[in-house]
């Protein structure tokens, strides 16, 4: 018997974490070690050998291992920040196409920086992609290897190509 009425799937053609296509993609898991639940779609810091935290004024490119992927098998509770839960895996998109939240408009073709704030002007959102280094607290480092593969009007969601090797 086909349903007639009364249910529909209504999905946006976007979220952050959500990985662009089907194009070849690497992801390692790892855990949040950072006491609190860290929003899907942002850039995220090696914490030890096994974990991860947010990133912060004191992280360097160097020390960012990829973007936290969206995952679709985790509940969350109403009103809740979507994100991986504090001392719980998660899976990190090393290389291949993302979907990323931004600071202001971009332009295919342009470096990514991570928002990263400073110690006196800490980011009000941590890990968010920016097109500049900024400053304050919208200090950012480059990724090497990550790159806006299309062009944004604003601040939201943009595409991301990336290989960091995580």
């Amino acid at each position: 018997m086909p349903i007639t009425g009364g249910y529909t799937l209504n999905h946006g053609d976007r979220y952050a974490g959500m990985v662009v296509d089907a194009e070849l993609n690497n992801s390692v898991s790892k855990l949040n070690k950072s006491g609190a639940t860290v929003p899907w779609g942002v850039f995220v810091a090696r914490d030890g050998d096994d974990g991860f935290a947010p990133v912060d004024d004191t992280t360097t490119a160097a020390n960012i291992i990829g973007v936290l992927r969206r995952e679709l098998n985790r509940a969350q509770m109403d009103g809740s920040t979507g994100g991986a839960p504090d001392d719980r895996d998660a899976t990190i998109l090393t290389a291949g196409t993302i979907y990323v939240p931004t600071l202001g408009a971009v332009t295919a073709g342009q470096a990514v920086y991570a928002v990263i704030g400073t110690d006196v002007a800490p980011a009000a959102n941590p890990g968010i992609a920016n097109n500049a280094a900024g400053t304050g607290a919208t200090t950012g480092v480059q990724i090497a290897g990550a790159k806006f593969i299309e062009t944004t009007t604003g601040a939201g969601l943009a595409a991301v190509s990336l290989v960091i090797g995580g």
